[in-house]
């Protein structure tokens, strides 16, 4: 080989070199695509922190649940019963036929009950506490509250509506909607409500009693009409559906007998006179009386005696008094 040959063959060895130098490496293509795939690839949080955030939040909702106030069940009373506070913080159910107690259905406490009054199944209270007075529901846990009173009285529910005397003034509560409604001169005795929301309000003025009816859904007893009960005013008052059942003396020259008249809500006309029943002394304000859907009154009178007044039918029945325990001095309620 001549120096030509020599020379050519070095610089074709050092090419060849040149290139091998330059060549990829065996894993540059996976690496070059894997690059690749990760710039296409939307960014995604480690597994393990979507995890954490996942306990996290199971977490706080559990604590918060925990810590919600349950809603207060409303105590349940079965059609045919009435209702009657036993004895301190108990009020119980009675059978109306038999007068046999069917149970406890809730204690109330914060107060002595003064009044109770029954609405499609539910049951109110009026509390003596000792800054003045309360009114309830009375619920399986025991109550939940209404308002405060100063000088609170004649309680009554009819048609979701609750109505009371506190002082010098009427308050009705529909639903959370409170509407208060001065009496001046007046002193409420009683009141009622019919199904359209109407009140009824027996009331003293001076030395006379007397029956007076409002409009539907009153903002005021200015415009209330006075209803004729023919010589003497009633002894108690109740809704009755569209109606108002009203209590009153069969003779009112003489005590001894009562009878439970209806008057038509809107009119006040007298839609029946009752029958008459044998009572002992009725005062007003010591007697209660109630209706219940079926048009049923009961006439309470604590510690004494009550009946039930089906129509042209009226039936004694037993006092409601718990076992071993002296009758109650509240007027029992539908």
């Amino acid at each position: 080989m001549n120096e030509l040959d020599r020379d050519t063959e070095l610089v074709r060895v050092r090419l060849q070199r040149a290139v091998a130098d330059v060549e990829p490496a065996p894993d540059s293509l996976p690496r070059l695509l894997a690059a690749a795939r990760r710039r296409r690839a939307p960014y995604r949080r480690p597994t393990f922190l979507v995890l954490a955030a996942a306990v996290v939040v199971a977490v706080f909702v559990g604590v918060a649940v925990s810590f919600q106030t349950p809603t207060p069940q409303p105590a349940s009373v079965r059609p045919g019963d009435y209702v009657a506070a036993v004895r301190d913080g108990v009020v119980a159910t009675f059978d109306v036929a038999s007068g046999r107690e069917r149970g406890e259905i809730a204690r109330i406490s914060g107060g002595a009950a003064t009044e109770l009054a029954g609405d499609q199944g539910r049951v109110y209270a009026m509390l003596s506490t000792s800054e003045g007075g309360r009114v309830v529901e009375v619920t399986a846990e025991g109550q939940r509250p209404i308002a405060d009173v100063r000088d609170g009285r004649a309680l009554t529910a009819h048609g979701g509506r609750v109505a009371y005397s506190d002082g010098d003034h009427v308050v009705v509560w529909t639903g959370g909607t409170r509407r208060d409604m001065p009496t001046p001169g007046m002193r409420v005795l009683d009141l009622a409500l019919s199904g359209d929301g109407r009140l009824a309000l027996l009331v003293e003025r001076g030395a006379r009693a007397e029956l007076l009816l409002t409009d539907p859904e009153p903002s005021t007893v200015d415009d209330a009409r006075a209803v004729s009960t023919a010589g003497c005013a009633p002894l108690a008052i109740t809704g009755a559906g569209q109606e108002i059942a009203a209590l009153e003396a069969a003779d009112c020259t003489g005590p001894g007998r009562a009878r439970v008249a209806t008057y038509a809500a809107d009119s006040g006309r007298k839609l029946a006179a009752g029958v008459p029943f044998a009572t002992p002394p009725l005062p007003p304000g010591r007697v209660g009386l109630s209706a219940d859907p079926q048009g049923r009154t009961l006439v309470s009178v604590p510690g004494e005696a009550q009946w039930l007044v089906d129509g042209p039918e009226v039936l004694p029945l037993p006092l409601p008094c718990a076992p071993a325990e002296p009758c109650t001095t509240l007027p029992a309620t539908f």
